[in-house]
């Protein structure tokens, strides 16, 4: 990330009041070294070079997101210079590494601690969705690590990759066939260059929808928000082997009943919660 001497701007992202969680997430797996939010407004501060970049993220991220949620067409974006302050410094002190279960740790590059009992995930903030900061991801890991314990996981899907992370460590865990999915095609690279230098380069990074896929696999994971999950609820059911799980995260307390009530013929084995968010684990009734 860039020193002291680079140039910031704040990021002014104006949303309804539904989906500021969301955009704040979404703005500190970019790699915002923190953000503010305010009735409706989410500011955050981004070096200089990274503006246009992560405008386009957002950009394509909302436009992906309001096919299935319309709030998501009338949020605003703007942006304005920043005093200066050492933010990337405080970028990096906002990023530690993270424990997961018994077996991950998630690291940023700059801060990989030794932990040879552990799976070490490191991701560099910034690049796409997924550093472990987030409750949803942490979630989905800890759902990962215990589906691949307590079951034969051979195969596993990861829908919405982001920035491969729990493909990666799908892998790592000891599945032996990972696909992870992203309709983003600016992320494929990302995922593709996190698996590699994770030790999972035989993950099969693709671009689609899980609409389109036509395997089905032990395990699926879909880290997203829950409208998405809604709208997408056949097409991710059609994904899972007979006998296979679903992990479904990026859901908020109150969306719990109403995302469960889009998958009829599942029950909800395993529920995971952390801050305002839950994680749950399906398996067919």
């Amino acid at each position: 990330m860039s020193g002291p001497q680079t140039s910031w701007i704040a990021l002014h992202v104006t949303a309804p009041l539904a989906l500021v969680d969301a955009v704040a997430n979404f703005l500190i797996e970019q790699g915002a070294p923190g953000v503010l939010t305010d009735d409706g407004r989410v500011e955050a501060p981004l070096p200089a070079p990274a503006l246009d970049p992560v405008r386009g993220a957002l950009a394509r991220w909302l436009a992906s997101l309001s096919a299935v949620d319309p709030a998501a067409r009338d949020v605003r974006v703007e942006s304005a210079a920043l005093a200066d302050v050492d933010w990337a410094a405080l970028a990096r002190t906002h990023h530690r590494p993270v424990v997961v279960g018994r077996r991950l740790l998630v690291a940023p590059p700059w801060d990989v601690p030794a932990a040879p009992e552990r799976e070490v995930l490191v991701i560099d903030p910034g690049m796409a969705f997924g550093t472990g900061q987030h409750a949803t991801t942490r979630g989905c890991l800890a759902a990962i690590e215990a589906a691949v314990t307590t079951g034969a996981v051979r195969s596993a899907l990861d829908v919405g990759t982001g920035s491969g992370i729990l493909a990666l460590a799908l892998a790592r865990l000891g599945v032996e066939r990972v696909v992870a999915l992203d309709t983003d095609p600016a992320v494929l690279p990302i995922a593709r260059a996190n698996c590699v230098r994770n030790g999972a380069p035989g993950v099969a990074v693709v671009g689609g929808s899980p609409a389109a896929v036509r395997a089905r696999f032990d395990l699926v994971v879909a880290n997203l928000l829950a409208d998405a999950l809604v709208a997408a609820a056949r097409a991710l059911a059609a994904t899972v082997a007979p006998s296979g799980r679903l992990v479904l995260s990026g859901i908020l307390h109150e969306q719990a009943a109403t995302v469960t009530a889009a998958y009829p013929g599942w029950r909800v084995t395993e529920r995971r919660a952390e801050d305002d968010w839950r994680t749950l684990t399906l398996e067919p009734s």
